[in-house]
């Protein structure tokens, strides 16, 4: 795999995974379980699919992965507030 495709993936893993961790926390405080539990197990999916390619490619990966973090949680955050 190329690095600008690591770069790319871990971008997405870490946008997904703080997408999902915003909105996984406002189901809960909404008390709706079913779609925090499903939002859990997503979570939790990108946890592993983010570590593999960080202990793979260390650089580049944690860089995409912090700017993932930082668009998946203003969405995720913009979204909750309209």
């Amino acid at each position: 795999m190329t690095d600008a495709a690591v770069f790319f993936l871990a971008f997405l893993a870490g946008a997904a995974m703080d997408f999902t961790w915003a909105m996984c926390v406002e189901s809960v405080q909404q008390r709706r379980a079913a779609l925090a539990a499903h939002l859990a197990v997503v979570l939790y999916v990108c946890t592993l699919f983010s570590t593999i390619l960080i202990v793979e490619k260390h650089v580049p990966a944690v860089v995409a992965y912090g700017l993932g973090n930082w668009v998946g949680t203003f969405y995720a955050v913009k979204r909750s507030h309209k």
